[in-house]
């Protein structure tokens, strides 16, 4: 009997080894993915909507610094965030920076979303049994760590974050050890294995561990991707002096100094490689393994325009000379970056003790680190994205950036309300959670950084808070039926306008940056965003129609194509009257206005 090579012989292998395999695979189904208990439960959770609303802080937006603010700093659940941001900001971020948890076991990561699924539920909603149900369940809910739990945190966050990014724009993500494996594969699946751009080496310590059981982990990682790789645009790093001292001038070149670069390559074609004879009589060969850098055309050229080193001694091969003054004033990043240029962990702590006080935050990422990476891609107003912001490096990076180089770069950070351990120095200092931290150390950084350059900048921010929806609202809600409601019943004042308005032009695809400019009706105040008008307040009456429809004949600037109505405020005759009366703008202004009810 005839058998091929590759035909698998069970009855050959070992008993344990038997249980790996199963006779029954069918090989042509198969495929590489990253597969992890929990994946499509990121997926649908990724495609809910937020039930959360944008609260502004009225106090902080107001003041003096910050009411003319293009800076956002969010509190909040980054999920959340992005799924309100990606309605109005999608592909119009240029850089995203995110330091993630490590999931080490020592970082405090531990999955618990707020989604409440019962098992029969989620079983039917994913087409799943009840069993991985109830798995999925269990991990998150109960602050598991695990490597799927971690995943499946991941998944929804990065996936938005890909609709925030512009086209010509890339994510950075930090992360060490214990998981840049899987999210290297992860990132391949959201963002595309061919829009990998690097994964950086960062030495994040200065010293060594002394106390390390087998190696001293002074490195970190950073995962590189774009959103569409073929037009991202990396600038290189700003020449230094340092890099400098690596060029010479051993022939007293008047041009200056020079950089010595091999002649030869090690990819290339075999019939490619010839032999040179230079003036001085040297010869030279590509040695062996290798091919020419140049063709002898070219090679030719370049020692005739002496760019080609020739050691007198004739001891040491020809190298090509690169000049100093004709490399620019950028140089190509290498994928290894030093704690001396881009900062260390010890580094960054010391910036934070210097302004906020010992201890208040460990292990932030320090500002060098992350002036590098937005400089590597970031123009005049771009706008960076950091929703794992912690103590806010990255708003502090994005001011000292714009006092030396006035390229005018905007945040938006975001930042869960963790509480501080009431332990540790943070809480006696004042500090009840996280985004405390990150917003003082704005206002702190931004005061040192005012004091120390004077540049007329940016240094404010505005605040937003995204409030889930109280018991009391979700009660009133449950019992609204619009036929019976009364005047009294001023369901939009639980929210608060103010909060309604962000969310809703937000949802409109408006930024925040958006003025609101209200537009008074007869006594009746509306709300105009752009091209959309807004009526949240109840108690509205024909006059105040009219007046509306008044505005649109007389005001030729005034265009608003869509009007939005709190459905909460109006009773089913008032939404009757507004939705056709507004018709008649359509007889002498060439606007088809829509009209919508939000519940």
């Amino acid at each position: 009997m005839y058998f091929s090579r590759y035909t698998l012989d069970f009855s050959a292998l070992p008993v344990y080894s038997k249980k790996e395999f199963n006779t029954d695979l069918e090989f042509s189904k198969e495929s590489f993915e990253l597969n992890f208990l929990g994946k499509s439960y990121a997926k649908m959770i990724t495609g809910l909507d937020t039930e959360t609303v944008i609260e502004p802080d009225l106090g902080h937006n107001n003041k003096e610094e910050n009411i003319n603010s293009e800076n956002i700093y969010i509190s909040g659940d980054n999920i959340d965030a992005l799924k309100h941001l990606v309605k109005a900001y999608e592909g119009k971020i240029k850089c995203i920076y995110i330091d993630p948890p490590y999931n080490t076991g020592k970082d405090g990561f531990g999955y618990n979303d707020t989604f409440k699924f019962s098992k029969e539920t989620l079983a039917n909603k994913l087409d799943i049994d009840m069993i991985e149900a109830e798995r999925i369940l269990d991990m998150t809910s109960n602050n598991s760590s695990s490597h799927s739990a971690w995943l499946t945190f991941m998944y929804p966050r990065l996936y938005l974050a890909k609709q925030l990014l512009s086209e010509y724009g890339a994510i950075f993500i930090s992360i060490d050890d214990n998981e840049v494996y899987n999210l290297k594969q992860l990132c391949d699946q959201i963002f595309g294995e061919e829009n990998f751009v690097s994964q950086i080496t960062w030495q994040c310590l200065d010293t060594i561990k002394n106390d390390a059981k087998y190696f001293s982990d002074n490195d970190e990682y950073i995962l590189c991707y774009a959103k569409n790789k073929e037009k991202l645009r990396i600038k290189g790093i700003k020449k230094t002096e340092k890099q400098k001292a690596y060029y010479k001038n051993y022939d007293n070149d008047p041009r200056g100094d020079y950089l010595l670069t091999p002649l030869h390559a090690k990819s290339g074609v075999e019939n490619s490689i010839y032999t040179y004879v230079f003036k001085n009589g040297q010869r030279w060969t590509p040695i062996e393994g290798t091919y020419p850098r140049f063709s002898k055309d070219t090679l030719s050229k370049l020692e005739e325009d002496n760019r080609i080193y020739l050691d007198p001694e004739g001891i040491n091969v020809p190298q090509k000379k690169t000049f100093w003054s004709e490399v620019g004033d950028r140089m190509p990043s290498t994928t290894f970056w030093g704690y001396e240029e881009y900062g260390s962990t010890r580094q960054s702590n010391k910036e934070i003790s210097e302004l906020l006080g010992k201890g208040i935050f460990k292990n932030s990422k320090p500002t060098k680190l992350i002036k590098n990476i937005i400089d590597l891609i970031c123009e005049e107003n771009d706008i960076i994205v950091d929703f794992f912001s912690g103590s806010a490096s990255t708003a502090d990076a994005i001011i000292q950036l714009n006092s030396v180089d006035k390229l005018n770069l905007k945040y938006i950070m975001v930042q869960l309300q963790e509480e501080t351990n009431k332990n540790e120095e943070a809480y006696k200092n004042g500090y009840k959670t996280i985004d405390e931290i990150g917003q003082d150390r704005i206002k702190k950084a931004s005061e040192k950084i005012k004091k120390e350059t004077h540049a007329d900048i940016d240094y404010g921010f505005k605040h937003y808070t995204l409030k889930n929806t109280s018991d009391n609202i979700l009660s009133k809600l449950e019992s609204f039926e619009p036929q019976l409601m009364n005047e009294s019943y001023d369901l939009y004042k639980e929210y608060g306008v103010e909060t309604i308005l962000e969310t809703w032009k937000l949802k409109d695809g408006y930024e925040f940056t958006t003025n609101i400019e209200k537009v008074d009706c007869n006594g009746y105040n509306t709300y105009k965003c752009g091209e959309c008008l807004y009526l949240i307040e109840p108690n509205i009456n024909i006059k105040n129609i009219e007046a509306l429809i008044e505005k649109y004949n007389k005001d030729e600037k005034f265009t608003c194509n869509k009007i939005v109505l709190f459905g909460y405020s109006f009773k089913f005759n008032e939404l009757e009257m507004i939705k056709n009366n507004i018709k008649q703008v359509k007889n002498f202004k060439n606007i088809d206005v829509k009209v919508y009810t939000r519940y």
